[in-house]
């Protein structure tokens, strides 16, 4: 499959998009450099990110992470969590874990500067609590940045930034 293709495909079945933008490229696709092979593996690693906290498989999550890999989150004062075992403690005590929630993310905020095998990454999650029901209502807004890396021929997060996303916006990046 073509890049293009790709990006048309996730921006289509990503939840916010609201369409492509005319017969131009898409907004993804004009905030995403590197070789094509880089940016389908650099997606893949987003959407397993959102699957792994929607369906709260720690083991996926984990797989997503190098084994010395960092996370700081803003306005934590347990942050940074460094390493397997603190990364995952991390996760199994987050909102995502600990309630139901569908995890979507924004495609065309997404941004994606690949350079060999390293890259930049930075992209938000709105997160649906009670999805399946009536009441269903945003619950986190956060966002994810910071560098990934391709190892053994896949992309892993490496060090990343998490914060929260708010207010909503469709031109306002939160990091850096």
């Amino acid at each position: 499959m073509r890049r293009r293709e790709f990006v048309q495909y996730a921006a289509g079945a990503a939840f916010g998009i609201g369409g492509l933008v005319g017969a131009g490229l898409s907004p993804a696709e004009a905030q995403a450099s590197g070789s094509d092979e880089h940016l389908g593996g650099i997606y893949q690693l987003q959407a397993a990110f959102h699957r792994a906290k929607t369906t709260q498989d720690i083991d996926l999550m984990m797989s997503l992470w190098h084994p010395d890999g960092v996370l700081m989150v803003q306005g934590d004062a347990n942050s940074p969590y460094s390493g397997f075992d603190r990364l995952r403690a991390f996760w199994l005590s987050s909102g995502s874990f600990t309630h139901r929630r569908f995890s979507l993310v924004p495609s065309f905020k997404i941004q994606i500067d690949a350079r060999g095998n390293r890259a930049f990454l930075y992209f938000e999650c709105h997160d649906v609590g009670n999805f399946d029901l009536p009441d269903r209502a945003i619950a986190a807004d956060t966002f994810l940045a910071g560098r990934i890396g391709r190892v053994e021929g896949r992309w892993i997060f490496l060090e990343m930034t998490a914060g929260r996303a708010f207010p909503l916006s469709v031109d306002t990046y939160f990091f850096p």
